[in-house]
């Protein structure tokens, strides 16, 4: 599975999007971030993310989908 199709399954399933104005640019950020290692822990995500603001989700959804992503293709790479 694509890096982009399983950011987007994640975000829907951990509830990362609301209004969905952020939701492209959070997706693009993860997917060049997460490509190059999927290797990241929270505080790593939370920076990779932090030029784009999402007024409504508080941002827990997008990191906990975030980490799932990271630890599936991290399994996936090894």
């Amino acid at each position: 599975m694509g890096v982009c199709i399983l950011c987007r399954r994640l975000f829907r399933n951990n509830h990362a999007l609301q209004c969905g104005f952020c939701t492209a640019g959070m997706i693009t950020s993860l997917y060049a971030f997460l490509t190059e290692n999927p290797e990241r822990n929270e505080e790593e995500i939370r920076e990779a993310i932090s030029g784009n603001i999402c007024r409504c989700t508080g941002y827990q959804g997008i990191v906990l989908a975030a980490k799932e992503a990271a630890s599936k293709m991290a399994k996936d790479r090894n």
